[in-house]
């Protein structure tokens, strides 16, 4: 969670109802074309991910949709969303494979293994390096005080799964993801956040096709 990894004595609280959302739902449209780059994939020594290894890029505007209630339990976020614009694949090292775009900001990335030749799998339940689900913290922009706000998601699903290839046509595949978790803002003081939503995520169809390999 982000008290874990945001820093020595911050804590999560909730909302006292001071942080306004409506500029959240721009940021997280804002979010979604702002993906990290990268490059690597397949090889004789690039392990048993060699062919997922690589830069791959979104084909078409997402499907998939983010849903944030408030503590109060009005609903204030609905929306198309997908930060992952392009997702890049790295051989890991206690993984099959890492995602290392620069969406998630903390942890760096998330550890997948390959599930029946054909798909990788974000490691459950644990992630190998932190030992605890899961879990991309995201920044997602600024209040109107320019304080940031992220976006603090726990997986039950981040697959990756390869289409039937096509002759001449680079390499295609079809992300499926599932996660919940918290919108939360720094108060201020750089020791605290506040929880101003919390929020569902799901999507099965959005495509992508391959642009590099190692």
């Amino acid at each position: 969670m982000i008290s874990a990894g945001a820093g020595k004595g911050r804590t999560v609280g909730t909302s006292r109802g001071a942080a306004k959302l409506q500029p959240l739902a721009l940021a997280l449209v804002a979010a979604g074309l702002l993906a990290g780059c990268g490059g690597s994939s397949s090889g004789p020594n690039e392990g048993p991910a060699a062919k997922f290894l690589g830069r791959w890029e979104r084909d078409a505007s997402t499907m998939f949709s983010i849903t944030c209630v408030t503590p109060a339990g009005v609903t204030d976020i609905s929306a198309m969303y997908n930060p992952w614009s392009e997702i890049q694949f790295e051989r890991g090292v206690l993984s099959d494979a890492s995602e290392t775009s620069s969406v998630c900001s903390r942890p760096p990335g998330l550890s997948l293994d390959v599930q029946s030749g054909s798909s990788l799998s974000v490691t459950l339940p644990n992630d190998p390096y932190t030992g605890m689900a899961p879990e991309c913290v995201a920044q997602i922009g600024t209040d109107p005080n320019g304080i940031p706000v992220y976006l603090d998601l726990t997986f039950t699903t981040f697959k990756f799964t390869l289409l039937a290839p096509v002759k001449d046509k680079a390499p295609t595949a079809m992300l499926e993801l599932a996660a919940t978790g918290p919108i939360v803002q720094d108060d201020g003081t750089g020791m605290n956040f506040v929880i101003v939503d919390n929020c569902t995520y799901s999507g099965a169809n959005d495509t992508y096709h391959r642009m590099s390999q190692p």
